[in-house]
């Protein structure tokens, strides 16, 4: 008996039959905190851009025959913009119409009627901060198909982007957008002829004709771009006024879609306005025309022909909103022709730098009956443009067209 119950207590000593540890249940683990990842909303950004417009480019045979360096053989036109720069590295885009052509000077330079210009007016004009400008007026085709097709060349060539006349059909076809900013522009430009001259392929000049300005700027919607500019050919030489027939062009050019109208051909200033526009869905938007810029630099001395302005406009567009004309002013200009030595010299003024100048200073700058022309300008522009005669004791560098305020509900398209 004693024997079985020592087996008995070996069995459960064997199997542990010990007294109970009390053991400690495990604690529960802390919570981790999670973070919840939040969608960082991005605030809509505001793109603005500065347009700098300007008229028609133009080279006679006075300023080529200036610019002419008999030592070197070579032409300089770099001081034409000397006074012109610093307004347009203001600008993120500078436009213009090129009136003239560069087919080589094989065959010699010439002005009116049918003008070739050294390369060097190209490559002095980008040099200043000329980044685009129209081929398509009605010099264009003044040394023929060849000369249109080197003009092309060489603007490729110095870095200055054109419009209006083309090499194919192809590249007609494909409209020149600019993305700058954050904003991107669609450009069109058109001519109402091409003084007489036979154009040898219809692809080679945009024609001032109804069916292809509304087809070019359905076409351009299409890119969805914030704006569309039209730059035409048109207008009456020397008139100061605006034809029904040219404001009716530049009524359908905006009623197909175009938000600036920049025009050239008059040679001499014309008003400008803002247009209010009502789209398809109900909204209205503002757009700009005006009819003509005058000539920028050329050897038209005479007045009107002889004053101009650098036209402004300030663009803006928000994200997911249409783009908008922000303001709209202008710098009054004047290309002087002779110095006080009465020797050609060819320089675009501003008319605020020149007035400003000390007395002894403008002396030495300009001849006297320039400063006359000075004052005379200021009043013609303001006029003209403003409809007043701001005095002179009241000169700015810049004037003010237009501002845009806050979007009244109307601007809105119906709900």
């Amino acid at each position: 008996m004693k024997t079985f119950c020592l087996v008995i207590g070996l069995l459960f000593g064997l199997c542990g039959c010990t007294p109970a540890q009390s053991v400690s249940a495990p604690k529960p683990a802390a919570p981790v905190a999670v973070e919840e990842e939040v969608e960082e909303i991005e605030e809509p950004q505001t793109h603005t851009l500065r347009l700098t417009a300007i008229g028609d480019i133009m080279c006679h045979s006075w300023q080529y025959n200036e610019a002419y360096d008999s030592e070197t053989g070579k032409y300089d036109f770099s001081h034409n913009y000397q006074d012109m720069k610093r307004y347009f590295d203001q600008a993120d885009l500078v436009v213009g119409n090129m009136e003239t052509v560069f087919a080589g000077t094989e065959n010699g330079c010439s002005d009116f009627p049918t003008f070739n210009s050294p390369d060097a007016f190209a490559q002095a004009a980008k040099d200043a901060g000329i980044d685009l400008v129209t081929t398509a007026n009605n010099h264009c085709m003044d040394q023929r198909e060849a000369g249109l097709l080197r003009t092309l060349d060489i603007l490729d060539a110095v870095g200055i982007d054109h419009v209006g006349t083309y090499r194919s059909q192809e590249e007609r076809d494909r409209i020149l957008i600019k993305d700058i900013n954050g904003i991107r522009i669609a450009f069109l430009s058109y001519t109402y002829g091409t003084n007489g001259i036979p154009v040898a392929q219809s692809y080679e000049v945009n024609l001032l004709e109804e069916a292809l300005v509304k087809a070019d700027i359905a076409a351009a919607k299409a890119k969805n771009p914030d704006f569309i500019v039209v730059l035409p050919h048109m207008g009456n030489e020397y008139e100061t006024y605006v034809r029904d027939t040219f404001q009716n062009w530049a009524d359908l050019m905006i009623e197909a879609g175009a938000d600036l109208v920049l025009a050239s051909h008059p040679h001499v200033l014309q008003p400008m306005e803002m247009k209010t526009v009502t789209n398809p869905d109900g909204s209205t938007r503002e757009a700009f025309v005006i009819y003509s810029l005058g000539n920028f630099i050329s050897s038209q001395t005479t007045p009107p022909r002889n004053a101009s302005i650098l036209l402004q406009i300030e663009l803006e567009k928000t994200d997911g909103e249409p783009g908008v004309i922000r303001n709209v002013s202008f710098v009054p200009i004047w290309t002087q022709f002779r110095n006080v030595a009465e020797e050609d010299h060819f320089i675009v003024r501003s008319v605020y730098e020149m007035l400003t100048l000390p007395q002894e200073e403008l002396n030495a700058t300009v001849r006297q009956k320039d400063i006359a022309r000075l004052k005379e300008i200021h009043s013609e522009t303001t006029s003209l443009l403003l409809q007043q005669d701001i005095p002179l004791e009241n000169i700015q560098d810049e004037y003010l067209f237009y501002e845009r305020t806050e979007p009244a509900l109307a601007d809105k398209a119906p709900v």
